[in-house]
């Protein structure tokens, strides 16, 4: 899948879980380039793992202001998201409200809020530089 593709499932509400690490591939491919993204992450070094119910874990690590992302578990990562399908393909897609879902009890954050809030504000740069395309 490219971003065209991308852009366009996620416009038509179509992204699956099964998509989860094609998002990913192409976060990081456009969060290298973007200097929105890349101002929102200036001195921020972390290890995300988005841990989905059922056994999908995609790890984000920020370093240095460059992004990287692989399929599995980080050993220590600095902060968990844990949640089920529906929920991460909601809160990807933007159909799903992070901090509701946080408030509800569907997204559980292990490790510093503020870097919940930081990823948050990444996808949501991300989704912009979809629409844009």
């Amino acid at each position: 899948m490219n971003a065209e593709e991308l852009a366009e499932k996620l416009e038509d509400g179509e992204l699956t879980i099964d998509e989860t690490m094609d998002f990913f591939n192409i976060l990081v491919e456009i969060a290298n380039e973007s200097e929105d993204i890349q101002d929102e992450i200036e001195g921020w070094d972390r290890v995300l793992l988005f841990d989905v119910e059922g056994g999908m874990k995609v790890t984000m690590t920020v370093k240095d202001g460059k992004f990287s992302a692989s399929e599995g578990a980080a050993d220590n990562p600095d902060i968990t998201l844990g949640m089920n399908s529906d929920v991460a393909v909601g809160v990807l897609s933007g159909e799903t409200d992070a901090t509701s879902a946080y408030m509800a009890g569907d997204l559980k954050v292990t490790g510093p809020l503020p870097d919940a809030i930081k990823f948050r504000t990444i996808i949501e740069l991300f989704r912009e530089e979809l629409e844009d395309l």
